[in-house]
């Protein structure tokens, strides 16, 4: 990560890139900045392995790159037909029988595949917990197609089983799966048939427990609006399907509930109002609000990680200062404890300075130095010091040693030393700086694409 190596995005086939859409690969570029990061020679760091270094220590989770739309509503409502014309294939089975009745979910990749249970939950590993509710697991399925209509490479779609009153049974509790699942989706499409069971008990408690967290993220739509005969059923069946739900939708003063058909040019020449174009249109503009939050959330991150590398120097500069002044502390206490244990040591030597052994010592040494006055001069002062009373000696003494004691339990407190950053440390964190900043600059730049794009659709 030197400043002479050139940032750039990690390594992609060029000829793929072309063909994304703007929102796709910005949503793209943002993954791979959180997965891989920035190629810098054979160096790759991801955001989120920054984030997760003990360095730094910031909560950091990398956003999804598609939005996820969960489609809802009673059994024939025409869920799987919307997705079969979004994609522009035939891939998820239609009918009037109930021909969902597990969760599928339907994703864009290179090579068409299946997956079924616990290869779906692998492939979508933020949903793993789901596996929660009994009877689930074998009730997941995706279908991964290589269509690449709309804005379908942008979206991973769930389509749910068809809600149905009586004495049907799910594998699963279905309402609660389908709330639970409603935490990790950006948008929920609401079908209401408007021949089939539109409001069927089922289907309207899912909504009600639906609106109580997640109000925001739903759009109503009557489906199939073609095959109702004439403008007076569809608004006698709109005006039913409303005052059912009206008790049990939030905001309901801002409710819509436009009618949507497959395109034929048989029910366009009987100029039959169709929405369904505006379905497109909320899935684009979920699209839209997920780049916009991803960019925000690159922006947070990035922000976190250097105001985390910031408080880590700042603190290690901190705690340099107080192992300096513990060092000063900790020399002067040893040096106090030298001091006092010396004395202990003179005192004692003033008690038996008179003694055979001492005065042999002083004369020898007396003698090597020519200074025959030496000894009685020494064993003077040493008896100077001498102490008369016992009892007073050993108070002196013992108060010394505890003195000593003292100070050096103090002393082995004082020289335990905080831990700094060693030298390698912070040159990590100086390029995990310059690192994260220069992400900041290329998300700057997918800004402006992004502003780019709105300019041109206008």
């Amino acid at each position: 990560m030197s400043g002479k190596e050139k940032k750039k995005l990690a390594p992609k086939g060029d000829v793929e890139d072309l063909a994304m859409t703007p929102n796709e690969r910005i949503l793209k570029n943002i993954t791979e900045l959180y997965s891989s990061g920035l190629s810098s020679g054979d160096v790759k760091v991801g955001l989120k392995n920054i984030a997760d270094d003990p360095l730094v220590g910031v909560r950091c989770n990398t956003p999804r790159k598609k939005v996820s739309c969960m489609i809802i509503g009673n059994h024939s409502a025409g869920k799987s037909s919307f997705l079969n014309w979004y994609i522009d294939e035939t891939i998820q089975r239609t009918g009037v029988a109930i021909e969902t009745r597990g969760f599928s979910f339907l994703t864009s990749g290179r090579k068409r595949e299946t997956l079924k249970g616990d290869a779906t939950l692998a492939y979508f590993d933020h949903l793993a917990e789901i596996k929660k509710f009994e009877g689930i697991n074998e009730n997941v399925f995706t279908e991964v197609s290589t269509s690449k209509e709309k804005n379908f490479t942008c979206v991973d779609f769930i389509d749910s089983p068809g809600l149905v009153d009586g004495d049907m049974q799910y594998p699963f509790d279905v309402s609660s799966c389908i709330v639970w699942l409603a935490d990790y989706v950006d948008i929920i499409l609401v079908f209401f048939d408007p021949i089939g069971q539109a409001l069927c008990k089922r289907t309207v408690q899912v909504i009600k427990r639906l609106n109580e967290s997640h109000a925001e993220k739903m759009q109503y739509y009557m489906t199939k609006a073609d095959q109702v005969e004439t403008e007076t059923d569809r608004q006698r069946v709109l005006i039913q399907i409303t005052q059912n739900l009206h008790p049990h939708i939030k905001n309901s003063h801002a409710f819509s509930l436009p009618t949507i058909y497959l395109p034929n040019e048989e029910s366009s020449a009987m100029g039959i109002p169709n929405s369904i174009e505006e379905v497109c249109e909320d899935i684009d503009k979920a699209i839209r609000m997920t780049v916009q939050k991803n960019l925000s959330a690159l922006k947070t991150d990035c922000g976190s990680i250097l105001e985390a590398l910031d408080k880590r120097m700042a603190q290690d500069t901190t705690d340099k200062a107080a192992n300096f002044k513990k060092r000063i502390y900790g020399t002067l206490l040893t040096l106090t404890g030298w001091t006092v244990l010396l004395f202990v040591l003179l005192l004692i030597l003033c008690q038996v300075a008179e003694s055979k052994v001492v005065q042999t010592a002083l004369t020898a040494v007396a003698k090597q130095l020519k200074n025959p006055e030496l000894a009685g001069q020494i064993t003077g002062w040493l008896s100077w010091m001498k102490i008369e009373d016992t009892q007073l000696l050993y108070y002196c003494v013992g108060g010394l040693i505890f003195m000593y004691l003292v100070i050096l339990v103090i002393g082995k407190v004082m020289w335990r030393l905080t831990p700094v950053l060693t030298k390698k440390e912070l040159s990590k964190i100086q390029d995990y700086r310059k690192y994260v900043k220069g992400i900041g600059k290329i998300r700057d730049q997918m800004y402006a694409d992004y502003f780019k794009q709105l300019n041109n659709d206008a």
